[in-house]
């Protein structure tokens, strides 16, 4: 080997030497910077985690909140409420025990009924299952699971002529105000007193539950109630139940 082709050699070994360690470096420097890239992406995902846990954890401790409230509100309402029965010129209610220990009037807001709808309203559920809970909740022990009524307690609201009214401002106004018979349903007079609901539901939860009715027992083809039905009612001062007579007298489109 002729000493030109010697240096040659070892020049080109020196270069490919080289370009080999460059090319390694470049390699482990790749891998450095994918490496931090998924770490920065990890990272940013830990703490999307930590803030959506954080919400949750203050929405948890908003209910739980609002439970002691709650509960708290009804420890005193036992307390200022104890009887042994309603006197004659009591407000229409109900017991909340079958001891008869405590009575509720229906025109007292009620902290564990009012809970249980924030419940709901808060809910995931849309504006059927909704209304179904309510109607379950406050209804159906007088009107029936089936909507048939009972003798005695409450009409039907299957096939009603006031719930397949096109206009839903009279079952409004029933719920709202309340009802003092007598009332013909279905070609039957019915001589009842049903209570008003106005301190224990809002506007939107009235709209809900009366569409819900509507939709299960004959209002199918009447337009949906709106709360602003229920809000302009609200805002006139009706201090007895409403009568059928006042409600006939409201012309329905």
């Amino acid at each position: 080997m002729s000493r030109t082709t010697f240096i040659a050699s070892i020049l080109c070994a020196g270069v490919l030497g080289g370009l080999g360690a460059y090319l390694a470096r470049q390699s482990a420097l790749d891998s450095l910077v994918a490496q931090n890239t998924v770490l920065q992406q990890r990272l940013q995902q830990a703490q999307a985690d930590r803030q959506a846990a954080l919400a949750k954890a203050a929405g948890n401790d908003l209910e739980m909140e609002n439970l002691r409230q709650d509960s708290l509100a009804l420890a005193v309402l036992r307390e200022q409420l104890k009887t042994n029965a309603p006197s004659l010129d009591s407000p229409p209610g109900f017991f909340t025990d079958s001891n008869h220990l405590v009575y509720l009037s229906y025109t007292t807001p009620d902290p564990v009924l009012r809970s249980f709808l924030r419940w709901v309203m808060g809910g995931s559920g849309d504006a059927k299952s909704k209304g179904r809970a309510i109607f379950q909740k406050i209804c159906a022990a007088c009107h029936q699971q089936d909507g048939a009524g009972k003798d005695g307690v409450a009409p039907p609201l299957a096939d009603s002529e006031w719930v397949q009214a096109a206009s839903g401002e009279r079952l409004v106004r029933i719920v709202l105000n309340g009802l003092n018979g007598p009332i013909q349903v279905r070609g039957k007079t019915w001589n009842i007193v049903m209570p008003p609901w106005r301190d224990n539901l809002s506007d939107e939860e009235i709209a809900i539950v009366l569409n819900y009715i509507r939709a299960q027992w004959g209002g199918q083809g009447a337009a949906p109630i709106k709360p602003e039905v229920a809000a302009a009612a609200r805002q006139e001062s009706h201090p007895k139940p409403e009568t059928s007579e006042e409600l006939l007298r409201i012309s329905v489109p």
